[in-house]
């Protein structure tokens, strides 16, 4: 647990400092430079690439890391598997770009209505969309060496910074808007070019051909890289099928204004990110050594601290709602998202509160039961979007995907209770909800400052430690109140 824990806090650092630059993107820089429909288009390239990558990459993200530790002590072996698995995600590349290039005028049917534009700058979706696939393979490769700060770093922070950059030469007219769509295939390329650099460096690997020293596990590895696939896909549906449907029906425009709202929204939920991903190794060798007992308490400790997190986190955000909204250039045109944010964060909130129920079913015998379960949810995610968007425009979405996210959480719950006899969830759970309602409503009741800076300073520093004397007084977290107590002393 300590070198889970080192590392996914330096991730959540690294992740945190990227959350800043993408809030002065997102908040300052876009708004004041870009007009909503540009700031769609571009969310919307990544949201394509992004929802693309299933197909490209073809389950090797969770492949990889679950049979890696079978291979690692092996040097011959560990080359053969990675050499299979990028053979695997350039055959799928090609495959896929294939069927889209001559499925093209079929699906520019969806988008040709409302929003033209984004077919004008598909072209982009190919490039980002092959860099993307490979750079699943290469984080996976350090992923199954618990070495993830390198990725964030790329994903969270230097993309982000080029892209800031972009925005402000834009601004002087030193660029326009085309050149910060294709300048984004050479700022998700740089990211590329140096983590295969960093893995190399790490540990210096060679390609083969051949793949005999792993043909004993090729069935088995193909056969779980078809479920995670079938799964992954689905998944990658429900987190960004909202994004698509809203472009469809709604236009640019309106996935400029959701876009930025979603983002607002999805700021509590960073930390399980640096959590969940250096998590994934640990359960893996875990479940391949049966230890059920160190999965069992790392489940319960890693849920109440992401809930911890998480609660105090939404609380903030909703007591500085409008004060963020009136920060935003133009704010009057993104206020209309400020409902978005309340649902959005609360649907990450439960994610968070459910700790790594995914990965825990994933990476178990019980794979399959993710990919039915998966594939429900995403049929269930489209036909809501479908219901919901028509009739309450972009809240509609917002409302599909909380209704999504809370059902399939309660079914991977109920299912882990049922076959591993073990719940991410106690007392403690229930304690830290009261008290984030509790913290909530004092800091609600305070006068409120005309400055807006200064006004949130107050309300963060305020609920914050109300927040965490609340929970050290009711020993919610005993690792929490061990370090708080060294602190003091």
């Amino acid at each position: 647990m300590g070198k889970i824990l080192k590392q996914g806090f330096w991730s959540t650092v690294v992740i945190y400092f990227g959350v800043i630059l993408g809030f002065i993107n997102s908040i300052i820089l876009f708004p004041t430079f870009l007009t909503t429909e540009q700031i769609g288009l571009f969310r919307q390239i990544i949201s394509a690439s992004t929802l693309l990558v299933p197909l490209t990459t073809f389950g090797v993200s969770a492949a990889y890391v679950k049979f890696y530790p079978i291979f690692k002590n092996n040097s011959e072996q560990k080359n053969q598997f990675f050499s299979y698995n990028l053979l695997v995600i350039i055959v799928s590349y090609l495959f896929t770009t294939l069927c889209i290039f001559i499925f093209f005028n079929e699906i520019s049917l969806i988008f040709k209505e409302n929003s033209q534009l984004f077919l004008d700058y598909f072209y982009v979706v190919y490039f980002i969309l092959f860099i993307l696939s490979l750079s699943v393979l290469f984080e996976s490769y350090l992923r199954s060496r618990y070495d993830t700060i390198l990725s964030n770093i790329i994903n969270g922070v230097s993309n982000r910074l080029f892209t800031s950059i972009s925005i402000i030469l834009f601004s002087i007219s030193l660029l326009n808007f085309k050149n910060i769509i294709d300048l984004q295939i050479i700022i998700y390329g740089l990211g590329l070019i140096t983590i295969i650099l960093y893995a190399y460096k790490k540990d210096s690997f060679k390609l083969f051909i051949r793949f005999d020293k792993i043909k004993f596990k090729l069935k088995e590895i193909f056969n779980y890289s078809t479920y995670s696939f079938i799964g992954l896909s689905s998944n990658i549906i429900v987190l960004n099928i909202d994004v698509l449907m809203v472009t469809s029906l709604l236009g640019l425009s309106e996935t400029g204004i959701y876009t930025t709202a979603f983002y607002i929204g999805m700021i509590i939920e960073i930390p399980r990110r640096a959590i969940s991903q250096i998590s994934i190794p640990y359960i893996s060798e875990n479940i391949k050594e049966e230890n059920f007992k160190k999965i069992e308490k790392n489940y319960k400790d890693i849920s109440i601290h992401q809930m911890i997190i998480g609660v105090l986190f939404y609380i903030i955000l909703i007591l500085n709602i409008d004060n963020i909204f009136n920060l935003i250039p133009n704010s009057e045109k993104f206020y209309l998202g400020k409902d978005i944010v309340y649902i959005i964060g609360l649907s990450k909130l439960i994610i968070m509160s459910f700790s790594y129920n995914s990965e825990l079913i994933s990476l178990s015998k019980y794979y399959k039961f993710t990919v039915i379960t998966i594939i429900c949810l995403a049929i269930l995610t489209i036909g809501l979007n479908l219901f919901l968007i028509p009739r309450f425009g972009m809240i509609g979405a917002a409302y599909a995907s909380l209704i999504s996210i809370t059902f399939y959480n309660l079914l991977k719950h109920i299912f882990i209770k049922y076959k591993m006899k073990i719940s991410p969830f106690s007392i403690n759970s229930i304690k830290t909800i009261l008290v984030g309602i509790f913290v909530y409503f004092a800091v609600l009741s305070l006068p409120k400052n005309d400055i807006i800076l200064i006004d949130i300073f107050i309300k963060t520093i305020i609920s914050s430690f109300i927040f965490v004397i609340s929970v050290y007084a009711l020993k919610i977290s005993p690792d929490l109140n061990k370090l708080i107590k060294s602190r003091l002393n």
